[in-house]
């Protein structure tokens, strides 16, 4: 497991030079970090790793169509994640869902999002998934950020009872540039 996580961390590292966003969170049993790389200035693609030390880890790659409108911005689109469950089955789901974000002002801003696959865009033994997020960011300076926030994200099965992989809150930091 250890080779797996720093095999991910060095790579991650040669995409920081690609990436605009670098956020780490924590809280005392997961550990979740994701790199956003702005494709244009309508689009980006998100990729993630999330490490729980008692329910596994997954990966995920997001694309989002982005809209800015004032204080608002939304960005939308598909998100494929992989799982690998300590305590369930290990699967796969192409999830549809988004981002939003909304400045208050002040250098303060609350950001959520939320994505849902069906059954249909689920496989291996996973037979959906739903992830909730939500957190209030300050901003420090414009390269970084700090934030506290809660998430969940549950996986569904069919042949067994469902599974919250990762559910509760966590503080971390995002670094902009």
């Amino acid at each position: 497991m250890k080779t797996k996580f720093a095999l991910l961390l060095l790579g991650s590292l040669s995409l920081t030079a690609q990436a605009n966003n670098f956020n780490l969170g924590i809280n005392d049993d997961v550990i979740a970090t994701d790199l956003q790389m702005e494709l244009n200035p309508s689009a980006n693609m998100v990729m993630g790793y999330l490490y729980s030390t008692h329910e596994g880890h997954s990966v995920s790659a997001a694309a989002h169509m982005t809209h800015d409108a004032g204080a608002h911005h939304f960005e939308v689109g598909p998100k494929f994640a992989h799982y690998w469950a300590k305590n369930s089955s290990d699967g796969s789901v192409v999830a549809i869902g988004g981002r939003y974000s909304l400045d208050l002002g002040s250098n303060i801003a609350l950001k959520t999002s939320a994505y849902y696959a069906p059954s249909v865009l689920s496989f291996g033994g996973v037979d959906g998934q739903y992830e909730l997020d939500g957190k209030i960011q300050f901003q420090v300076n414009p390269s970084l950020g700090l934030f506290a926030g809660y998430r969940n994200i549950r996986l569904q099965y069919d042949d067994r009872p469902d599974n919250t992989f990762d559910s509760g809150f966590y503080i971390g930091a995002s670094a902009h540039f």
